[in-house]
Formats: structure tokens, sequence, C-alpha cells
């Protein structure tokens, strides 16, 4: 009497190797989303930072008469905080006389408010009018 082997599903094995090739994967999937959102919340960062910077220039521009630094002084620093996208800021102004008579540079560095990282850093020269 011959008996009749019905070979209509997988191997154990077959199984484990299967799952071990999904969970790589999905974890490597996993991976590439996590690194695709940090970018993002980076993104965001930056993109606030700058606005905090250019801001703060604006401003600077507006009242430049009153910030221009002293002949006597070569670099004149200023700090504070700014609210942008519920978060606090923490930006530094550089105003120091540049090459010229009337000329001076305006830089503006804002850092993230959670450690000392510089995320924008933009500066402007500006003429002192008289």
């Amino acid at each position: 009497m011959k008996s009749k082997t019905n070979n209509s599903g997988f191997t154990l094995i077959e199984l484990v190797v299967a799952l071990f090739i999904l969970s790589l994967v999905l974890s490597s999937a996993i991976y590439s989303v996590q690194q695709y959102a940090d970018e993002r919340v980076l993104l965001k960062d930056r993109f606030f930072a700058h606005n905090v910077a250019w801001n703060q220039l604006m401003n600077r521009y507006k009242v430049s008469q009153a910030w221009s630094a002293k002949s006597n002084q070569i670099v004149l620093k200023k700090k504070g905080k700014e609210l942008q996208g519920r978060t606090d800021w923490v930006w530094e102004l550089e105003i120091e006389k540049a090459m010229g008579q009337d000329l001076y540079r305006y830089q503006v560095m804002v850092e993230s408010p959670d450690n000392d990282k510089t995320l924008s850093t933009l500066a402007v020269y500006l003429i002192k009018s008289n």
C-alpha cells in the first residue's frame, strides 16, 4: 500500500525565512519614515529660525540710526528672545563697523531653544544716513 503525501503548505523553515525577510523590510521602512520625520522637524526649525533672524534685521533696519555702533566701539552686541511657531527662539545681534565711513554690518544668529546650536545666520550691510 502506498501512502500519499500531500505537500500543499509551506515548511517551518520557509515560514521563518519569509518572516525574517519581512521583518528586515519593515524595519528599514520604519527607519526611512523616522528619518523623513526628523528631517521635516529640522526644516521647520530652520524656517522659524530664519524668520526670527529676518524679523530682527528688519527691526534694526527701521531704527538703524539709533543702533549704529559708536565711533569708539568696534562691535555692539544684543541678545533677546522671540516667540515664533510656539517656540521661544534665542537670537543674538552683532553690529560692527565695516569698511567705509558709514557702513555697518548687522548679523543675527538664531539658536535652537533646546541647545546652543545655531540654526540660522543672516547678515546685512546698512549705511547710516545723517
